[in-house]
């Protein structure tokens, strides 16, 4: 090698050392780029994003979490619950008339069932057994022939709603007396009608006067509830 470099002159000389020192400043080029490109770590790292940083580290290969939800992200409102029943007072011509508790959606044929059903004397055509209910209401199942009474100071206020006279010409004054009153006036008695009105003034020609509003009992059609139903409106004089 060293009798090689004898031989060349002197400008190739300065020829080999300039592509040497050239080939040198290459190698160390390269070998400075790969140094810093190993110690770079990824990008994030490069821009100052990672745990150390204080940042949350997204891994963007991983799907998205349907489930999770945004931590500012409101509450739904619960939407208000209807009322859990309906509390309601069955009366009148049923097998268990009381105070019964239904479903908020029921209508008053669901009341009048959970009371027993009606009894064979119901006048059912005398209600809307579609109605809807609502909580405190009363249902009262009129019997046959029943007519609402009239309003006395002495009723209460759900009676005197339901309560009026049967149409006549010249309206009785109540309490009317049983002793003197005629056929029209007798029919003017809720649940009294032509037939009893009779029966009443029949017996009165056969057994003389009342003594007493009970005396009604012993005329034919009468029972102890027709009695009550009739107690406000006679009287005996």
């Amino acid at each position: 090698m060293y009798a090689v470099w004898e031989k060349l002159s002197p400008k190739e000389r300065a020829a080999l050392i300039s592509v040497y020192l050239a080939s040198l400043a290459l190698v160390w080029t390269l070998g400075y780029g790969w140094g810093r490109s190993s110690g770079a770590g990824s990008p994030l790292q490069a821009a100052g994003v990672g745990a150390q940083g204080g940042a949350e580290v997204i891994d963007l290969t991983q799907p998205p979490n349907p489930e999770a939800a945004p931590a500012n992200a409101e509450s739904p409102v619960a939407p208000e619950s209807p009322p859990a029943e309906a509390v309601v007072h069955v009366s009148g011509a049923v097998k268990k008339a009381g105070v019964y508790r239904l479903a908020p959606d029921s209508r008053v044929a669901d009341a009048i069932e959970q009371a027993g059903g009606a009894t064979e004397h119901a006048d059912l055509d005398a209600l809307n057994l579609a109605e809807p209910l609502h909580d405190g209401q009363q249902i009262h199942v009129p019997r046959k022939g029943e007519t609402p009474a009239p309003a006395l100071a002495s009723n209460s206020a759900s009676r005197a709603s339901r309560s009026a006279p049967k149409p006549t010409a010249a309206a009785p004054q109540f309490p009317i007396n049983l002793n003197t009153a005629d056929a029209e006036q007798l029919e003017a008695i809720p649940g009294i009608g032509p037939v009893l009105a009779q029966r009443i003034i029949e017996y009165r020609q056969t057994h003389g006067r009342f003594q007493s509003v009970d005396d009604l009992l012993e005329v034919h059609g009468i029972g102890a509830k027709r009695l009550e139903n009739m107690r406000p409106y006679v009287t005996v004089k």
